[in-house]
């Protein structure tokens, strides 16, 4: 990866000279994979099963790039929404930080403005899946609204497990997955970070009937009803360790997982028993993998 996509090579500046600075690299960087194969892990394998069940297109929601078709030819980059890591845009402004002015910005730079919403219009979708975590959904929410105007029919938003924690103006098109679907009886459980993929893999496979029109009442009815079988999962809490101590386990299993991050941060937590925040994870990979 080149150095000029990582964004703490950025110079400080407003939003308006950090996104245009960063669109301007992202637009003259080599593309060699596409959006598929550079976004991995558990949640995107997750979501590309659902929408192979599904025969949906897929797009993204990056803070790197902006909306990007899953098919887009993208390069390779580091940069993050969230903050305590060395690539988090939130390092390189000098104005008071928030994902949705960086998102508005982003767009701005990469003459995005507007993109999602003619995508839906183009299309015409009989539905919309989204699944995004709280913080996404924020993130995005203007774009959302835009489109739940003329769509709120067909809009589904998976991911947030509380319905205070999603945008008031988009409440109705929320489904209520919650901590139940953690149930290792269900078949769905995993991560706090692939929970909303989780919960679109459950209402692909066993709520979504192509063979009928249902209403998002009927959805929501019949989510609460597969959940009520399940119990809410409590997570057991890891071991705290030190970064030293966790980055001599991640040396441990790096070759045993083949590289993979998403295997070796799952057995970290489950057969190590050690307690790590993702962010804090991937800050310590990004270490190990400079270093060896």
């Amino acid at each position: 990866m080149s150095s000029e996509l990582l964004a703490r090579t950025l110079p400080l500046g407003t939003y308006s000279t950090v996104s245009a600075e960063w669109a301007k690299r992202i637009d003259t960087a080599p593309k060699l994979r596409s959006a598929g194969e550079l976004y991995c892990g558990r949640a995107i394998t997750e979501t590309l099963q659902s929408a192979r069940s599904l025969a949906a297109e897929v797009a993204f929601f990056s803070a790197g790039l902006g909306i990007v078709a899953r098919e887009h030819f993208v390069p390779t980059y580091s940069l993050t929404s969230s903050s305590r890591n060395l690539d988090s845009i939130d390092g390189r402004l000098t104005e008071p930080y928030s994902p949705s002015s960086w998102w508005r910005s982003l767009l701005r730079a990469r003459k995005q403005e507007g993109v999602f919403a003619r995508l839906v219009e183009e299309r015409r979708p009989s539905l919309i899946l989204l699944a995004l975590a709280p913080g996404y959904l924020s993130m995005v929410r203007e774009d959302l609204e835009c489109v739940a105007r003329g769509f709120c029919s067909v809009m589904r938003i998976l991911g947030p497990r509380r319905r205070d924690e999603v945008p008031e103006a988009l409440r109705e098109q929320w489904l209520p997955y919650d901590d139940r679907l953690d149930d290792p009886a269900s078949g769905f459980n995993g991560t706090p970070a692939d929970f909303p993929h989780r919960a679109l893999r459950h209402f692909a496979s066993r709520i979504f009937r192509p063979e009928h029109t249902q209403s998002i009442a009927v959805h929501r009815q019949l989510v609460e009803a597969s959940l009520r079988e399940l119990k809410p999962y409590v997570r057991p809490r890891g071991v705290t360790a030190s970064d030293e101590e966790v980055l001599a386990v991640i040396k441990a299993l790096w070759n045993k997982c083949a590289g993979n991050r998403g295997r070796v941060l799952r057995t970290l937590r489950r057969h190590n028993g050690i307690a790590c925040e993702q962010g804090r994870f991937r800050r310590l990979a990004d270490r190990f993998e400079g270093k060896h």
